[in-house]
């Protein structure tokens, strides 16, 4: 298998030009952006595509050096891209108490969890070009599904601020007021995740299969390794989700357990 993964990687260049694919990808921001300016997003846009391309370009030179440096620098890179994708979702959040520190070591602590298992059952060799790929693919998942989550939760908790209230009248803790709202905050992070495994080859083929076959590997190689990657994904998303929703509840909360007034 790190034969085909290797073959695939080397023959990466010969079917694929970089400059008409950085040209496209140019031609294609502008038109959605051009596009998008009549629902006022399109300044938006126009530099979400532009930064998006300068840091897949560094990020690219980023891993180049990797491949010559020792390996704990590769997980020094994973812990900068846990930090960026905590603070995220702290930001979704409300940028309320301890909640930035709760999000990057849920993302950091579930991302990793699920990342060990790669390399320990050999599925992939312990090198840069494998650690820091897939770990990234784990960290902006659960990054995607935390921001849902605690965005929802917050929501949440706004709208039932007076069922929550009355809990908390009754002596239920913080924990068991907001109990319902962590539920529907969790479920409706974790919903794309769900909706994309039920989908996963049927309406659309992921990204790591599509470039392992665009590389040239064995469709049932890349298959099995997407398998894998995808249920890592949909395991860390819930794991990263859930840390960061149940213990971030006590930001929502004064330290009398009262429901916090700045929710809105």
């Amino acid at each position: 298998m790190e034969e085909s993964l290797r073959s695939g990687t080397a023959g990466w260049r010969k079917p694929v030009s970089e400059v008409p694919a950085l040209a496209l990808s140019v031609a294609l921001v502008i038109l959605t952006a051009a596009y998008a300016r009549r629902l006022g997003i399109g300044k938006e846009i126009s530099i979400s595509g532009a930064r998006a391309m300068v840091q897949v370009l560094i990020l690219a030179s980023v891993i180049l050096l990797l491949f010559e440096l020792p390996l704990y620098w590769s997980f020094l890179v994973l812990l900068v891209m846990a930090i960026m994708a905590g603070h995220t979702s702290y930001s979704r959040s409300g940028k309320l108490g301890k909640t930035l520190p709760v999000a990057i070591v849920s993302i950091a602590v579930a991302s990793l969890i699920l990342l060990i298992p790669f390399f320990l059952l050999g599925v992939f060799p312990f090198e840069a070009r494998y650690l820091v790929p897939t770990g990234s693919i784990l960290i902006g998942n659960a990054m995607n599904v935390s921001s849902l989550s605690i965005d929802r939760y917050r929501g949440e908790i706004r709208n039932r601020r007076a069922e929550i209230e009355a809990y908390l009248a009754l002596g239920a803790p913080p924990g068991l007021a907001a109990a319902d709202s962590l539920r529907q905050g969790l479920l409706s992070g974790l919903i794309p995740s769900i909706d994309n495994m039920k989908n996963l080859g049927l309406v659309w083929i992921p990204g790591v299969m599509t470039g392992m076959l665009l590389s040239g590997a064995d469709p049932l190689e890349a298959a099995s390794i997407q398998i894998a990657i995808f249920t890592a994904i949909l395991a860390a998303n819930m794991m990263a989700a859930s840390l960061l929703l149940q213990y971030s509840t006590d930001s929502f909360f004064t330290k009398a357990a009262q429901l916090r007034e700045d929710l809105d």
